[in-house]
């Protein structure tokens, strides 16, 4: 068994076992934007997202006609395009109230600066902008931090 964190090492064993899969090689990787991956199999281009689950695939509201094929680890949800799921993974997750939970370090980011936008906390994160954003509304749900929006841009204030 494989044990991952999260998307991000998810990507990072993709890049190191892509061959193993079918693909002949690696023509742009995109860890922070919408595709993942762009790969060649068979001499043709095709655009990969990978997501621990297929509903992330939903809730990052990714444009399905922008991609050939999702590779995830656990198919629960069924997104009407070729998806591969792998098996061979464990997830270990950690506590939401935990130290080293995504929650726990966004807010450990506040420390430093009382507002910032969603794109800058994805950036120190180095993480996707729309898993950010999810994450930030919880937060803001469970009170934690506000929102205010500006001029098309969400801003997120500590409490």
């Amino acid at each position: 068994m494989i044990r991952i964190k999260n998307e991000l090492e998810f990507q990072t064993w993709f890049k190191k076992n892509y061959k193993k899969l079918g693909f002949s090689k690696i023509i742009k990787a995109n860890s922070k934007c919408f595709p993942d991956f762009i790969m060649l199999k068979d001499g043709k281009e095709i655009k990969i997202e990978l997501e621990i689950k297929t509903s992330n695939f939903i809730s990052h509201k990714h444009p399905i006609e922008k991609v050939d094929k999702v590779i995830c680890i656990n198919k629960d949800v069924d997104l009407g395009i070729p998806t591969m799921e792998l098996n061979n993974f464990t997830i270990i997750g950690f506590n939401e109230n935990s130290n080293y939970s995504i929650k726990s370090r966004i807010l450990k980011l506040f420390g430093k600066e009382k507002i910032m936008t969603t794109t800058e906390i994805a950036k120190k994160m180095d993480a996707h902008w729309n898993s950010m954003e999810k994450h930030l509304l919880e937060l803001a749900l469970d009170g934690k931090i506000q929102r205010m929006k500006k001029q098309g841009v969400n801003l997120w204030l500590t409490k």
